[in-house]
C-alpha cells in the first residue's frame, strides 16, 4: 500500500534543508518513496492513495535520546524532598515493583512519548540502572512495541558497592530477594540487549548503559579537580566490561557524564568515549573536557534545568567545537516531561539567558538537535531524522490551525517557539499510521492511563511512602518553599 500524503508544508531536514510550502511525501510500505510537490507526486504517483494534510506542518519524527524507565509513573512523587529524591525512586525501583509494573509503565511512557511527536525514545531502566533481571527490558520494549514507536532499551550496572541487592515483588504479593555482583549485572545486560535488540520488528533496539561513566567519582555532579585525580581499578574493569557487551552484541553505549569524568575517562584503556557513545548531561566540564569530547567523535545530550544557570552543559561551546549536541527530555521525574518542544525552548532560554545574547540556538538548530543530531547520537542518521527518500517513513503532523499558530505563517519558528508536543495530530512510526487525529491508533488510551494510575499507587502503598505524595509544608502564600517537619 502507497500513501500520498499532501498539501502539507513539509520540513524535510534533508542536506538542503528544504521546507516545501505545498509539499507533498510519498510513503511505500516503511520507507520514503518521494517527497516534493503536490501536484508534482500527483501526477507521478496517480495510484497512490492521497491524505490531505492541509494546515498541517510535516516534520521528521522527534527523537529522544534520554529518559527513565518508570518516570512516567512517579512525575513529582518525591519533589518536596529533593535531596534524598534519588534515594526515593532507587528503593521503590529495586525492591517495591512487580516485573508486571515495567510493562504497564512502558506502555504509558510510550503512549506519552507518542502524543508529543517523538517516533523514537531511549529509556535507562530506572534511575540508578537496573540489571538483576532480563525481565524489566523485555516488558518495557513490549511495552513500547504495543504503543508503535521505537524504543531503545539502555541497561547496564548500578554503582558500587558490590554486590547489589534487589528484590522481586511476584504477582502474588511474595517477595524474592537477588543478589547480583558486577559481573552478573554484566550478565544480565548482554541477556536483555540479546534479547531486546532488533526485537518487534526491529522497532526495538537495545544500548548498554552503565549508571555513570566513572563510578569512583560524584554520580550525580561534577567532581572537585582535588577529587578527580585519577580513575580507579574498578572504573578500568567498567569500561572493558562495557566495551565487550558492547562489541559482543554490536551495538552503541549510552551512560551519564559530569565535570571530572571525561578527563579521567581520557587516561583509560579502550574509554567509553568515542562515536558509537553518547554522554548525557556533561554538567561541569572543563573546556579541556569539552575539547576531548569533540576530538573523540562523542556525542552529547543536555536536558536543560533551572540549575544550568548556574552550572550547566556548555552546550554552543561544545558545537562551535564541532561536537555533536542534542536535547533530550530527562522525563519525567521528579518534574520534567516528554515534550520535547518544550524542552528545546528551555534549551534556547539557558543559554541566552547564561551567555547574555539572543541569537544563540535558533529555531532551526533546535529542530535538527530533536531530529536528525539526535538520530547521529544513536548511529541511526543513515534511517531516522529527515524526510529523505530511503529513509524509514517516520513523520509527525503538527497542526497549524490551532489559535497560537494561527496565522500560518513562519509556522516552523512559531510552532517551536510558541507551541508544545501536544501541537502534534498525527503520527507515522515505519510508513504505519500510529497517532490519528491525536489518538493512539494500536492501544486504548484510556486503559493505558487507568492501569498506569491503578499500577502507581499500589506500587506507592505497597512502600508505605505516600507522605511523598504531599507538597512541601509551604506550599500556598510562600516565596520560598520550604519543609517544617521531616520527610524520611
Amino acid at each position: 500500500m502507497s500513501y500520498l500524503l499532501t498539501d502539507a508544508y513539509v520540513v524535510t531536514v534533508d542536506k538542503e534543508r528544504r521546507v516545501i510550502e505545498n509539499g507533498a511525501v510519498l510513503i511505500e510500505k516503511d520507507r520514503i518513496a518521494a517527497v516534493g510537490e503536490t501536484d508534482q507526486l500527483l501526477a507521478r504517483f496517480p495510484d497512490a492513495e492521497r491524505l490531505s494534510f492541509s494546515h498541517k506542518m510535516i516534520v521528521p519524527g522527534l527523537i529522544d535520546v534520554h529518559a527513565h524507565a518508570g518516570h512516567s509513573l512517579f512525575t513529582m512523587f518525591g519533589s518536596a524532598t529533593d535531596s534524598n529524591w534519588m534515594n526515593i525512586l532507587t528503593e521503590i525501583y529495586h525492591h517495591q515493583t512487580t516485573e508486571r509494573f515495567w510493562l504497564i509503565e512502558g506502555r504509558k511512557a510510550a503512549m506519552e512519548r507518542l502524543m508529543n511527536g517523538v517516533t523514537c525514545g531511549l529509556s535507562v531502566l530506572t534511575n540508578c540502572q537496573r540489571s538483576d533481571t532480563p525481565a524489566i527490558g523485555v516488558n518495557q520494549a513490549q511495552g513500547y512495541a504495543e504503543v508503535g514507536i521505537r524504543g531503545i532499551i539502555a541497561v547496564g550496572p548500578s554503582n558500587p558497592p558490590f554486590p547489589r541487592h534487589y528484590t522481586i515483588i511476584e504477582e502474588d504479593g511474595s517477595r524474592r530477594k537477588v543478589v547480583r555482583t558486577f559481573d552478573q549485572q554484566m550478565e544480565v545486560t548482554e541477556d536483555t540487549i540479546a534479547k531486546v535488540n532488533g526485537s518487534h520488528n526491529g522497532l526495538i533496539s537495545g544500548f548498554v548503559a552503565p549508571f555513570v561513566q566513572l563510578s569512583s567519582l560524584i554520580s550525580s555532579g561534577p567532581t572537585p579537580v582535588d577529587l578527580a585525580v585519577r580513575p580507579d581499578e574498578q572504573d578500568q574493569y567498567l569500561a572493558n566490561a562495557v566495551r565487550q557487551v558492547a562489541k559482543n552484541q554490536k551495538t552503541r553505549i549510552h551512560t551519564e557524564s559530569f565535570g571530572g569524568m571525561i578527563r579521567l575517562s581520557a587516561m583509560l584503556k579502550n574509554p567509553l568515549l568515542g562515536p558509537d557513545v553518547h554522554l548525557q548531561h556533561c554538567i561541569g566540564i572543563s573546556l579541556e573536557e569539552a575539547k576531548i569530547i569533540s576530538e573523540t567523535g562523542t556525542h552529547v545530550s543536555s536536558t536543560p534545568y533551572a540549575s544550568a544557570f548556574w552550572r550547566r552543559c556548555p552546550v554552543p561551546e561544545l558545537m562551535v567545537m564541532g561536537a555533536n549536541v542534542v536535547t533530550a527530555t530527562d522525563g519525567t521525574a521528579p518534574s520534567s516531561t516528554f515534550d520535547l518542544i518544550k524542552t528545546s525552548q528551555n534549551m534556547q532560554l539557558v543559554h541566552q539567558g547564561f551567555l547574555r545574547d539572543g541569537n544563540y540556538l535558533p529555531a532551526g538548530k533546535l529542530l535538527e538537535m530533536i531530529t536528525l543530531d539526535a538520530a547521529k547520537a544513536i548511529g541511526r542518521a543513515e534511517d531516522l531524522g529527515s524526510i529523505e527518500v530511503g529513509k524509514k517513513a517516520d513523520l509527525i503532523a503538527v497542526d497549524l490551525n490551532r489559535p497560537h499558530l494561527v496565522p500560518r505563517l513562519m509556522s516552523l519558528r512559531k510552532w517551536l517557539l510558541t507551541g508544545s508536543g501536544a501541537d502534534v495530530n498525527d503520527v507515522f512510526v515505519d510508513g504505519q499510521w500510529v497517532l490519528k487525529d491525536r489518538e493512539p491508533v494500536r492501544v486504548s488510551s484510556a486503559k493505558v492511563l487507568a492501569d498506569g494510575h491503578a499500577e502507581a499507587v499500589a506500587t506507592i502503598k505497597r512502600a508505605k511512602m505516600d507522605e511523598h505524595l504531599l507538597p512541601t509544608d509551604r506550599f500556598w502564600g510562600a516565596v520560598h518553599a520550604t519543609l517544617e517537619t521531616p520527610r524520611s
